[in-house]
């Protein structure tokens, strides 16, 4: 099977999401596949320009090499760190297309837009860990996710320490 597939990888740069995104590019991904780099944050862009126009669709891809960019980390809001853009340059490496989506808003909704919008064949995101009674108050993103996409959802969570 040498077909292109679209997998998407949620990224908030929590420890769960980090090792979700770890995961993937070891036991996941292949030559010709596309890495979507699905981001959302929680605040407003300060922009306001840009922020009117990607509120409700979020960014166009952004290529590996423009998210690396210090001014477009700056304008989209990202947060790379060596630890991800070393993960991100190994899945290049496999003849990986790694580009960004980014959106601003609830997760929850985003993230299932995300799915639609790129269109992804699957999903991968990392786990908090609540525990059952902070699940039911707060709700659970992955959770969510889970049960309201079109793609098959993988949940990675964090090995014990």
């Amino acid at each position: 099977m040498n077909g292109e597939r679209y997998i998407g990888v949620a990224l908030d740069f929590s420890p769960s999401s980090r090792y979700a995104l770890q995961w993937t590019v070891s036991n996941i991904l292949r030559e010709n596949d596309h890495l979507i780099v699905i981001v959302v944050n929680k605040e407003p862009m300060l922009e306001s320009g840009r922020s009117a126009l990607w509120q409700a669709t979020g960014t166009p891809f952004v290529p590996l090499a423009a998210a690396e960019n210090p001014v477009n980390q700056q304008a989209y809001q990202l947060k790379l760190d060596e630890e991800i853009s070393k993960l991100l340059h190994e899945a290049a490496a496999k003849k990986v297309v790694v580009v960004f989506k980014i959106y601003w808003g609830d997760p929850k909704e985003k993230i299932c837009n995300s799915v639609v919008d790129a269109p992804l064949d699957f999903l991968i995101m990392g786990c908090r860990g609540l525990s059952r009674l902070r699940r039911s108050i707060l709700g659970s993103v992955s959770n969510y996710v889970s049960n309201n996409v079109p793609c098959p959802v993988t949940i990675v969570k964090l090995p014990p320490s």
